[in-house]
């Protein structure tokens, strides 16, 4: 308190003073201005806006606000689709063309064998027929025996291959050779009492081909089987 009136008697008398009263009134002018600066930026700082209340939405409700918004987006821009009724197409996934692991390999279609040709088939050696085909009785013995093929007295110095086809066989008897030829189709070729021969088992060989040569006894045996059947060779040589 006692500070206070000292205070109050100090601005009395400074106020009775001319020179101190302009002094004070521009200290209170100065304080006045300050003041209302303050206010001013007070009030035009941004104030915290409180926030806005969120309202929780349900699944169905966004469901029906999403369907709402495509039903309007197809009105406006699509209405073509809306005039026709809307039809349900079942896609089915296309067919698998590879085979289950349960299903078994297909199997490769068998290849065909080109059916033998005896239209130019042509003779083995050159000479003429000794013993013909069948049954014929023996010159020095005297009995009947049948021959499966042709017996050929050689004049020439090659055997050669009648028709194109693949070396079968390849035998000994110890006292003649014997080659055979598979022409496929179930026909095969046979030699008999030759010597050199020229091609190994497995060997393809071409029609009039040198296979080999004939023995010292100047005779060889040519032989034509189906399905190891003889057949007449006399019948398909020209």
């Amino acid at each position: 308190m006692q500070v206070w009136r000292k205070l109050k008697d100090r601005l009395r008398t400074a106020w009775q003073k001319r020179t101190s009263r302009r002094v004070l009134m521009a200290i209170v002018i100065g304080l006045s201005l300050l003041a209302g600066m303050g206010l001013g930026i007070y009030r035009a700082w941004p104030q915290e806006q409180p926030a806005a209340a969120v309202n929780p939405v349900t699944r169905e409700e966004l469901d029906e606000l999403v369907e709402e918004k495509v039903q309007s987006v197809i009105a406006s821009l699509y209405p073509w689709v809306l005039e026709d009724p809307t039809q349900v197409v079942m896609v089915e996934p296309p067919a698998n063309p590879r085979p289950e692991p349960v299903e078994p390999r297909p199997e490769p279609e068998p290849e065909v064998e080109p059916a033998v040709s005896f239209e130019r088939l042509i003779w083995p050696v050159q000479g003429e027929i000794a013993t013909p085909f069948g049954w014929y009785r023996h010159p020095v013995y005297g009995d009947w025996r049948f021959n499966a093929g042709l017996e050929f007295r050689v004049t020439g110095d090659a055997v050669r291959t009648v028709l194109p086809g693949k070396v079968a066989a390849v035998n000994s008897n110890g006292v003649e050779m014997e080659l055979i030829i598979d022409h496929g189709g179930g026909w095969a070729s046979i030699y008999r009492s030759i010597t050199g021969i020229k091609v190994s088992p497995g060997e393809q060989v071409k029609q009039n081909q040198n296979i080999a040569s004939p023995d010292s006894t100047g005779r060889i045996f040519f032989g034509l089987t189906y399905n190891g059947q003889p057949v007449n060779p006399q019948a398909f040589l020209h």
